[in-house]
């Protein structure tokens, strides 16, 4: 009789016993060493608050943390790669610092990025063993053996807990990590010791490796926005991708068919959220919500990581000084350009300081080496390593007119990459009625280039090395290289200079 009763007092709560799961996916990418707050002048270009920075990431993940244990929802921490490279403090220690630093964030599992091969494959692997970072890549196999990297995981599971009316309840989630197949060509060339595999295939063999062992699947990418739709076309079932390495903001995330796939921008400046809902009975997703949350704000004293912020702390106090001097001035900023036509001032910028102080006929800038803008007025240290943060020398090669021209074909035609900037030369080109980009020729002092003419021609060591394939690897030019990084190049540049007005000319002359 008693135990009727006591069953019939919880009918009113199994009925109201909720039918679905709630699980917050907190999210990642690009973060590049980002330390330290800095001016969001693509919010407000007149007066630019101050956002993001690891400690406010952190702090927004405590709380969230906090806010979800409360409410009984489940969550799950992740990152998309490219974790280190791009500012001083990323770089201490061959960025072993800051890795650990946001290992401390409490991540569930962080996919690995292009940028973590810029010091080497040694490097990396240090990286990955003193930092305690929970790294992932399901699509990197060894060259020589043709066997999975030993130093990785393909993928992790994360047992999410929760709680509701209705009890306890744990979710197995797969967390698989792609990597594009792009990095031999885009990083160190250390790279080139290993297969960077379809991310596509990887997925479906990471999908048949944690049957029966998860419960749901999420590839953490770091594949660009373009490729993670084709992986969305190719497996339908997803209903979640989280995106890195095109540095695209998505403030509601953007569908391919039935999935969601998420990216937050670059450097820490905002987290992503994204709020899943499973069938209780079947842990069957049935509802995906995106939102992006902009770190204006400084945390909460009881908000913040005390351990992350005393790392970060440290990492400041070993770079800053330095790093705030004041080197020059500028008249006119240092802006970028996307237009694969068009040429920018900070690449003017560069690729004319290379060329001037080689002595060359023509300088050549990658725009993907150019990582920021600069806005007019004093030129800190510190904004010339985040204008070029990479370890790139200055190299100078004897190219045939002929190998100069493909090199400048490339650059227009191939839309994989984000093109050159030059001095000392035009280039003319075009959009063909394809809608397609059209490479007409290369002028030097107005004259047509000559195929079998020489030429020296400046750049940096990444380039002369092959990448982003505007050389060809297997040709032997007559080469000479400098010890002097590009920063430090600049550096003394401006230095000597102290008041620099960029040059704004276009050195694109293009036509219908």
């Amino acid at each position: 009789m008693h135990l009727l009763l006591r069953s019939l007092a919880l009918l009113p709560l199994l009925a109201q016993a909720p039918e679905r799961l709630h699980l917050v996916v907190l999210h990642t990418n690009d973060v590049h060493g980002q330390v330290q707050t800095r001016k969001a002048t693509w919010i407000d270009k007149q007066n630019p608050p101050q956002v993001g920075g690891l400690p406010r990431l952190a702090a927004y993940v405590h709380r969230a943390r906090e806010e979800s244990a409360k409410r009984g929802d489940g969550l799950l921490v992740v990152d998309s790669g490219d974790w280190y490279q791009g500012t001083p403090e990323g770089l201490v220690d061959g960025g072993v610092g800051f890795v650990s630093a946001l290992a401390k964030v409490g991540y569930d599992a962080c996919a690995i990025g292009n940028h973590e091969f810029d010091r080497g494959l040694e490097n990396l692997k240090l990286l990955l063993r003193d930092s305690g970072i929970p790294s992932v890549c399901a699509n990197l196999t060894e060259r020589s053996s043709g066997k999975p990297v030993e130093w990785t995981r393909p993928w992790r599971i994360a047992n999410v807990h929760g709680h509701d009316a209705a009890g306890d309840w744990t979710l197995a989630v797969g967390l698989v990590g792609l990597l594009t197949t792009t990095t031999p060509v885009i990083t160190h060339p250390d790279a080139g010791t290993l297969v960077f595999g379809d991310p596509s295939a990887a997925l479906s063999s990471a999908q048949k490796e944690l049957a029966g062992k998860a419960e749901w699947i999420l590839p953490l990418s770091h594949l660009g926005l373009e490729t993670d739709r084709g992986l969305a076309r190719a497996h339908p079932e997803l209903q979640l991708i989280v995106g890195g390495h095109s540095h695209t903001y998505l403030a509601e995330g953007v569908r391919e068919g039935p999935t969601c796939i998420v990216q937050t921008g670059s450097k820490a400046s905002s987290i992503g959220r994204v709020d899943v809902w499973f069938e209780r009975a079947t842990k069957k997703c049935v509802e995906v919500r995106a939102s992006v949350v902009d770190l204006r704000e400084e945390p909460a004293e009881a908000d913040r990581n005390a351990e992350v912020e005393r790392r970060c702390a440290a990492l400041v106090q070993r770079s800053d000084e330095p790093m705030r001097e004041v080197i020059g001035e500028l008249a006119a900023p240092l802006v970028r350009t996307k237009d694969a036509l068009k040429s920018s001032s900070a690449g003017n910028f560069l690729a004319d300081i290379v060329r001037e102080h080689t002595g060359a006929d023509i300088g050549l800038m990658n725009r993907g080496g150019i990582r920021c803008d600069v806005e007019a007025g004093p030129f800190t240290r510190r904004q010339i390593f985040e204008l070029s943060p990479f370890d790139n020398r200055i190299s100078v090669l004897e190219l045939p007119g002929a190998d100069l021209t493909e090199m400048l074909r490339r650059s227009v035609e191939d839309m994989a990459h984000s093109g050159l900037e030059v001095s000392g030369l035009t280039v003319e080109a075009g959009m063909g009625a394809d809608g397609k980009r059209r490479f007409d020729g290369i002028k030097l002092g107005g004259k047509p280039v000559e195929a079998t003419a020489k030429y020296k021609v400046a750049m940096n060591s990444f380039l002369a090395d092959g990448g982003d394939v505007y050389l060809d690897k297997q040709k032997d030019y007559a080469r000479k290289d400098e010890a002097l990084f590009v920063r430090e190049l600049v550096e003394l540049w401006v230095a000597e200079h102290k008041r620099v007005t960029p040059a704004s000319d276009e050195r694109y002359v293009t036509r219908p």
